[in-house]
């Protein structure tokens, strides 16, 4: 029929006999039956309006497009988050009309816009205090983070350049395990765009299997001058991240829920007064005397977990028996206009340390274990590292989540539900995911059933997936024999991959395994970024395997490399790229836009999984999210964004030393930190790194 792009199914390509077939059968069927037919084989994506039996001189008609006999009649795109039919009725005494947002920073103004955004009939109010000031501090984000910003919440970018400045991350530099040079876990790591066995068998080395590879490698980014001020950009193909400074990123969201009618109220709660008979939150008590209550309780409290933690409960699950570290040492760097294009985690004495590059300068933060290492001396060895290093603050934070994240009427987004050491980038994205379980499963009205049971549970496994990848990232890095990564290499627990070690051992890469081994590892092992995820983690580190052969020759491979190489040296640095995408709105619409655009093509599935169009599903890595004031940030992936307060007596829990306001964190490495929580319970404000 039309639109057969040369299948061989009979329908238009060697098979054409069939197609012969098919007509006959339906030209034997009686007028109306064979022109109902004709009309739904003629609706393909790709086909002309349906036609008369005849071709189009007449002749033998175009074979029939059978696959619409199975493809998804009802596959048409939906507002993701947006259902119109969930709005409440007005006569219904248990509607969720009303929603309370307790907590500012990014996790609490990021849930309140998409409230608004997905479910505008919705009366939003943001409680956080005033008095606790917003820290600025680089925050990196992973990719999911650029299509819930501007495909989700609907935000002009170029107003988000114009007013946060962001910088670019394409992935994160380590320098980490035996090799001097350490490695690149690229986003686009899922690609394989040039070949890991062909890297590692010319380089003993990763480094060059990727094109982002080699681009973070010469500090590049895939921009290209064409002269005359005019540049070329291949960002829409490549997926890539920001960096933000979280006290511009904070204050353009605040501007922004204002603009967007999210209502507004400095405060501090006091108490928190639940019901005697179920449990849920009746109401809440603020330290002026203030009575507030809301359908529903959104806690961005950060650590403290006013609400979710300390009203109601909610049991804690730590992961300290895999992840060691507990407090991190921040500062800034000057960067004399060098702008690099992926975060950086360094190995340190008693941790690492996350470098996130904003407009202006590095943010640099220490991710230590106090068990063996001393805040002075923390403060000393990153001197030493950065001896331009300035504008010091101490963050404390602990690893772990709650039991359930959603329990009666009160939903916990940020650290107040869950917080792991940023090194990957795991603090905004999981705010985000959040965001979107919430948005998705509230319920109209709490007389309808409610999907709590699979909300908690799907998040819970989602966070022990990062636990574990983490955990990889402490037990096989072998860059320093000092006590603490003697201590990470003989006793962080791992029990959660050892199944999936087993069959690294036994070969890799694991994405060349046999399809039968892969699908149960797939089904099977709690691999948050993918087997391609723990494939550039392990062999980056050197860690022992079996090499699977290659199938090609290497001259094949040297040809791949050597022009990706050529494309690499042309390419443009960071600061030039940026100063492009500022001054010329054309090339944000071709990413946000061009059908071509992994923005585009993969939509909020880019949100949960973090690269969905590579090979496999393969998830592309949300590296590290950097630096958010508070109690943690996100250390290479540095999520710090809930700046800690103390939601009922107002203290910063992720506070600086003797300061009492919270303390920075990087989105990469330590940084998601619940510390500026800034309201009653304590605002997200910090921002995680990746």
């Amino acid at each position: 029929m039309h639109g057969t792009h040369g299948r061989s199914d009979g329908t238009g390509g060697p098979g054409g006999g069939f197609a012969e077939e098919f007509r006959s059968f339906v030209a034997s069927l009686p007028a109306d039956d064979a022109g109902t037919l004709r009309r739904w084989l003629d609706e393909a994506p790709d086909a002309p309006a349906p036609g008369p039996a005849a071709g189009p001189d007449g002749g033998v008609p175009p074979a029939p497009d059978l696959e619409a006999l199975f493809r998804d009649g009802e596959s048409a795109p939906r507002d993701a988050g947006m259902d119109p039919t969930l709005r409440p009725r007005s006569d219904d005494p248990r509607a969720v009309r009303r929603i309370g947002v307790i907590g500012g920073g990014t996790a609490g103004y990021l849930t309140a816009l998409a409230l608004r955004a997905k479910r505008p009939w919705l009366e939003v109010t943001l409680v956080e205090s005033s008095g606790i000031p917003i820290i600025g501090v680089g925050e990196a984000t992973t990719p999911s983070m650029v299509p819930f910003l501007h495909h989700y919440l609907g935000i002009d970018a170029q107003e988000l350049y114009e007013a946060v400045q962001p910088t670019w991350k394409l992935g994160i530099r380590f320098d980490w395990g035996a090799r001097p040079e350490g490695f690149m876990a690229p986003f686009d790591w899922g690609s394989n765009s040039i070949g890991v066995l062909g890297s590692l068998a010319t380089r003993d080395s990763i480094n060059s299997f990727t094109l982002q590879s080699l681009l973070m490698e010469q500090d590049k980014v895939p921009v290209f001058d064409l002269g005359g001020g005019r540049h070329m950009s291949l960002m829409k193909r490549l997926p890539f991240a920001y960096h933000l400074d979280n006290q511009r990123f904070v204050r353009f969201l605040t501007e922004l829920a204002r603009k967007r009618g999210v209502g507004h109220l400095d405060a501090r709660i006091e108490r928190v007064v639940l019901d005697e008979e179920t449990g849920w939150v009746d109401h809440l008590e603020t330290d002026d005397g203030r009575r507030v209550d809301f359908d529903l309780y959104v806690d961005c409290s950060g650590f403290r977990s006013l609400l979710l933690g300390q009203a109601m409960g909610s049991p804690e699950v730590s992961f300290a028996d895999s992840l060691f570290t507990d407090r991190a040492v921040t500062a800034v760097v000057p960067h004399d206009g060098t702008i690099k294009p992926y975060t950086r985690a360094t190995t340190m004495d008693a941790g690492w340390c996350w470098t996130i590059p904003t407009r202006d300068d590095d943010h640099v933060g220490y991710v230590h274990s106090s068990r063996f290492i001393s805040v002075e001396e923390a403060t000393a060895e990153l001197r030493r590292l950065y001896p331009r290093a300035h504008t010091f603050r101490t963050v404390h934070f602990r690893s772990g989540r709650h039991q359930e994240a959603w329990r009666g009427n009160v939903m916990a987004i940020g650290n107040s539900y869950a917080f792991v050491e940023p090194l990957e980038s795991s603090g905004l994205m999981m705010i985000t995911l959040g965001i979107l379980s919430l948005v998705s499963s509230l319920p109209g009205s709490w007389s309808q059933p409610c999907p709590r049971q699979v909300v908690n549970a799907a998040l819970a496994k989602k966070w022990d997936e990062i636990r574990w990848f983490l955990a990889l990232h402490y037990r096989f890095n072998t860059r320093k024999d000092t006590p603490f990564w003697r201590t990470c290499r003989e006793e962080a627990d791992i029990s959660g991959l050892e199944p999936l070690l087993e069959v690294f051992s036994g070969g890799a890469p694991l994405r060349f395994r046999d399809p039968v081994v892969r699908s149960f590892l797939e089904s099977t092992a709690p691999t948050f970024y993918g087997l391609e995820g723990v494939d550039c983690l392990l062999l980056g580190q050197g860690h022992p395997t079996r090499l699977l052969p290659m199938t090609e020759p290497v001259q094949a491979w040297r040809q791949r490399e050597e022009a990706a190489q050529v494309l690499v040296s042309h390419a443009v640095d960071a600061a030039t790229a940026l100063g492009s995408f500022d001054r010329d709105a054309r090339l944000n619409t071709q990413l946000l836009e061009n059908e071509d655009s992994w923005v585009v093509r993969t939509g909020t599935d880019r949100l949960v999984s973090a690269d969905p169009d590579a090979p496999g599903a393969v998830r592309a890595r949300g590296v590290a999210d950097a630096d958010a004031p508070g109690d943690v940030s996100d250390g290479t992936s540095g999520d710090a964004s809930d700046d800690v307060s103390d939601g009922v007596s107002g203290r910063a829990e992720g506070r600086e030393d003797g300061d009492g306001r919270g303390g920075g964190g990087g989105d990469g490495t330590a940084a998601q930190a619940d510390a500026a929580a800034g309201s009653a319970g304590g605002g997200e404000r910090a921002g995680g790194v990746r």
